[in-house]
């Protein structure tokens, strides 16, 4: 353990990779999702009438601070290679004879155009004009009751309203939405890139490997468990204390489920390492596994809605198990069954910590002069 803990110091770059680039991701990242509510969103507006009901519109629009109106056209021919020219994500159409057909209580349709390259954006605007437009409809309503003898209380008292109420995550906020998941995330890809090459050209002897194996395994999977587990605590504090990320739930049940995915992390690292000869297959091997595994958690795509080839790699990839029971457990503060998918993320760890058993004895791993050897050769 001692000679673990001596090997790792003496790898600065190795250590620095481990500590810092989970801190880099949640402060980079952090700070670009501390801004909760998207503003400022560009669009066009097209208006065709020249009445005052439609520019009670444009005012209206102007005044939303979601959407930025960047122009103001009179033509709705080729809007949307307007759209692309000038840069804008949305852009609304207000027909002919608007204001008229409004003051006359007719039923009269605004066109809005979304360009949902990015969807985020695009629902931004979506909802910024839906709002806009369900107030301008309740007030041509009123208006029109009120026209037809109706007194004020009864125009506005029969609307039909909507209460909402959000939980959990009030504002929408994406810090709160995906931090979690990303810094966890960063976390497996800073153990698997470092220890898998690193554990490629460790040099044992052969009385070592047979001998020994459990002790090997062991150690390194004891420290590189504690040592990450450390930094995710300090990359989730980070995010509480500077970015505004919830935390509802209990610190050690966080804590917990995180150390357990930790240790299948760090397990199937060392089992990639014992299995290959060349420092740098050990990252091309993993790469197909690690790096698109942030789409299968169940957190961004939710498994209810996927095919059922990417179902099946959802529950194959240990993140899967933990990413949305820790961003549960931050934001509502408890969640049914991490008990047992902690128990999972164990299972899986002791399969991988079995396959880098078997790899350290049947992987190709010679004595110290074979390692010697393979290392030259692979430099």
């Amino acid at each position: 353990m001692k000679a673990e803990i001596l090997q790792i110091l003496s790898a600065r770059r190795i250590l620095a990779i481990l500590i810092f680039l989970p801190i880099i991701f949640t402060a980079v990242f952090g700070g670009l999702f501390y801004n909760n509510l998207v503003t400022g969103v560009p669009i066009i507006i097209v208006n065709l009438d020249d009445g005052l009901k439609s520019q009670k519109i444009l005012r209206d629009l102007y005044d939303t601070p979601e959407v930025e109106v960047i122009a103001v056209e009179g033509d709705a021919a080729n809007i949307s290679a307007r759209m692309l020219e000038i840069g804008a994500n949305g852009a609304v159409v207000i027909p002919k004879d608007f204001s008229q057909k409004i003051s006359r209580g007719e039923s009269v349709t605004v066109e809005l155009i979304i360009d949902n390259t990015n969807t985020i954006l695009g629902g931004t605007v979506a909802r910024a004009v839906q709002s806009v437009i369900s107030t301008e409809s309740a007030e041509a309503l009123i208006a029109n009751r009120i026209a037809a003898g109706w007194n004020a209380a009864q125009a506005q008292n029969s609307m039909l309203k909507l209460s909402t109420r959000i939980f959990y995550n009030p504002t929408s906020g994406y810090s709160d939405f995906f931090l979690t998941v990303l810094i966890i995330h960063s976390a497996q890809i800073a153990v698997v890139f470092t220890l898998a090459p690193l554990f490629v050209e460790e040099k044992f002897s052969r009385a070592e490997i047979f001998e020994k194996p459990l002790e090997i395994l062991s150690a390194k999977i004891l420290i590189y468990t504690a040592i990450e587990a450390a930094v995710v605590a300090i990359c989730f504090s980070i995010g509480i204390k500077f970015f505004g990320l919830i935390c509802r739930g209990n610190f050690l049940e966080i804590m917990l489920i995180t150390a357990a995915f930790l240790f299948s992390v760090v397990s199937f690292a060392l089992a990639a390492g014992a299995w290959v000869k060349i420092p740098y297959h050990a990252i091309s091997y993993t790469l197909a596994y690690v790096m698109p595994s942030i789409l299968f958690t169940g957190a961004i795509w939710e498994r209810y809605s996927m095919d059922n080839v990417s179902l099946f790699l959802s529950y194959v990839m240990p993140i899967g198990y933990a990413a949305v029971d820790l961003r549960n457990l931050f934001l509502k503060g408890a969640v049914h069954g991490w008990e047992f998918h902690a128990l999972i993320l164990l299972m899986f760890g002791a399969i991988f910590f079995a396959a880098g058993l078997a790899g350290l004895k049947f992987g190709g791993r010679g004595n110290a002069e074979d390692n010697a050897t393979r290392n030259i050769s692979a430099g």
